[in-house]
């Protein structure tokens, strides 16, 4: 079936620039899928070539990952963010766009220096009294550069690419209207919803685009670590800072890729390594907001074996429902406990109604018993969470991006900290911390601000509750209410639910009829012929007595 997808024609230049590039790589029938033959020569929509490749040729992952470097800004960084999510994607596909990198040519230092006039209304040299116009860094929505402010203070000011939010507008309006076409035509619509994956793609390339978002976050992260030592994360220059400039403290640490340099500057990589494991894991656990992308190029270490963080464009935030759930998952690994592991995945994801509960636990003991040899020093938490999304991606569970944000972070960082130290094992690290989560969890605080913040839902449902049930049996007794038994052991349940009832009742009676009795015996009350009531109540009840324990008998189920 042919899709047509809906072409905005201001877009007409970049449509055929997508077009080609599929098909460059294979893709064209992808391609006429969308409609986008039209955009193509006819010599180039004929073509078969371009759909058969050669035994030597890239394979279809590679593929993608080349599509989306050539496509540019916008589709490098859906790659990085679909990276983080092997609840969609397979192992292959996942390995290959972990290896897309951000990095195009530096711009030209008379747009940086035309961007900043414009941003803080001032001239360079109104602000700066040395400015390197070489890049540390450069990557498609900014560069970064080396200064020192007019009191001497030096600095790294971030500056936006020149065009960079109309280019990545443009490719947000295509990319929303495939996700509309797959959504109504796609063989997933029924398991994702792509147009809200799109939404979530523009808020994180939102939150990028607007330098002072960044800025805040570097706030936040000093805020939450304020007066700890094994920690630093840089300050921001707020008045030397707007939505297309950063500026931020200089930090001149040792990074953490050169491991000779940390030993010349007697920095203890083993410590450096356990207070980044146990920094990040504080993030997650603790602060709910921790550091979306923990590579080597974004972390230091000062003098004292201190942990520097820096770049601050990517970070996560987990609410209280989902840091529990976290912690209840590493709490699962942690105790070898399958139950606990299921429970916390069906919490923290969307279980599809199809899936296989029984599969499913089958999954997760799987695991259990693969790790449960394995002294817990011994256990990488990279490899349990991997193995876990990768259940995940098996039954189709959908998990929030914040989630496989974290996994990605709590992966990152464990390999580098595990280069600097072979012996660490962050399941060590993570298991005070689960146990200190758990125990804020029913402390007295814990519980009045669980009752607090559910107060409202209880009172709405004991209230309601009353008005609920009466509407129910109303429609019950009036016969609006069918149910229609599917179940072929259904009569079978029903016929031992009334016996069950039925002795249930007559247990009921048999008490009532004693009770009434010997209440009655002190009265000396009589009936006809002078039967004493008493004494008939006690008869009769010996005879349902006898009657209910012959049923129970032979029923064999007591």
């Amino acid at each position: 079936m042919q899709l047509h997808l809906r072409k905005r024609y201001k877009h007409f230049t970049r449509y055929r620039e997508i077009a080609q590039v599929l098909v460059r790589h294979g893709f064209g029938y992808l391609a006429r899928q969308l409609g986008l033959g039209e955009f193509l020569g006819l010599a180039r929509q004929t073509r078969d070539g371009d759909d058969a490749r050669a035994p030597e040729s890239p394979s279809p992952a590679e593929r993608v990952r080349l599509v989306l470097e050539e496509l540019g800004p916008t589709f490098i960084k859906l790659g990085q963010v679909l990276s983080t999510r092997p609840d969609l994607l397979a192992p292959e596909y996942i390995a290959e766009l972990e290896k897309l990198q951000d990095r195009v040519p530096p711009f030209p230092f008379a747009l940086v220096r035309e961007q900043i006039r414009m941003e803080l209304g001032l001239p360079l040299d109104g602000i700066f009294t040395q400015f390197d116009p070489t890049p540390l860094a450069a990557a498609s929505i900014g560069q970064v550069h080396r200064a020192v402010l007019l009191d001497g203070r030096p600095v790294v000011v971030k500056v936006q690419r020149p065009e960079i939010e109309r280019i990545i507008s443009t490719d947000m309006e295509i990319l929303y209207d495939v996700a509309r076409l797959v959504d109504r035509h796609g063989p997933w619509r029924d398991l994702y919803r792509f147009e809200e994956m799109v939404e979530e793609f523009e808020r994180i390339l939102k939150e990028e685009l607007d330098f002072t978002a960044e800025g805040r976050h570097a706030r936040l992260f000093r805020q939450n670590f304020a007066g700890d030592d094994t920690v630093y994360f840089p300050s921001v220059h707020w008045d030397y800072t707007t939505r297309r400039v950063l500026t931020l403290e200089y930090v001149s640490g040792v990074k953490l890729t050169r491991p000779e340099e940390l030993d010349r500057a007697g920095i203890d990589r083993r410590v450096v390594a356990r207070r980044l494991a146990d920094a990040l894991l504080r993030q997650i656990l603790l602060h709910g907001f921790f550091h979306g992308d923990p590579h080597p190029g974004n972390l230091a270490a000062l003098p004292g074996n201190r942990v520097v963080f820096m770049d601050f464009g990517i970070v996560g935030r987990m609410d209280d429902q989902l840091r529990e759930g976290m912690g209840d998952l590493i709490l699962g690994l942690v105790r070898r406990s399958t139950p606990q592991v299921v429970r916390a995945v069906e919490n923290l994801g969307v279980v599809p109604r199809h899936v296989d509960r029984t599969a499913l636990h089958r999954d997760i003991d799987a695991l259990r018993e693969k790790y449960y040899e394995i002294p817990l020093s011994r256990i990488s938490l990279a490899d349990s969470l991997g193995d876990v999304m990768a259940v995940v991606f098996k039954h189709r569970i959908r998990v929030p991006t914040e989630l496989t944000l974290m996994v990605k972070s709590l992966v990152t960082a464990e390999g580098v900290a595990v280069q600097l130290d072979p012996e660490l094992s962050i399941v060590e690290i993570a298991r005070p911390l689960g146990r200190r989560l758990l125990a804020r969890r029913f402390s007295l605080p814990g519980l009045k601000r669980l009752v607090a913040e559910h107060l409202e839902d209880y009172h709405q449902l004991f209230t309601t509750l009353p008005h609920r049930l009466d509407r129910v049996l109303d429609l019950a007794v009036s016969g609006e209410i069918k149910i229609k038994a599917v179940n072929p052991d259904m009569d079978r349940m029903f016929s031992r639910f009334n016996a069950m009832v039925n002795r249930l009742v007559l247990g009921i009676l048999l008490g009532s009829l004693m009770v009434g009795s010997s209440l009655l015996a002190g009265r000396g009350y009589t009936v006809l012929w002078g039967l004493p009531v008493a004494e008939a109540g006690f008869l009769a009840g010996g005879i349902l007595g006898v009657a209910l324990i012959i049923s129970i008998l032979r029923s064999r189920r007591f």
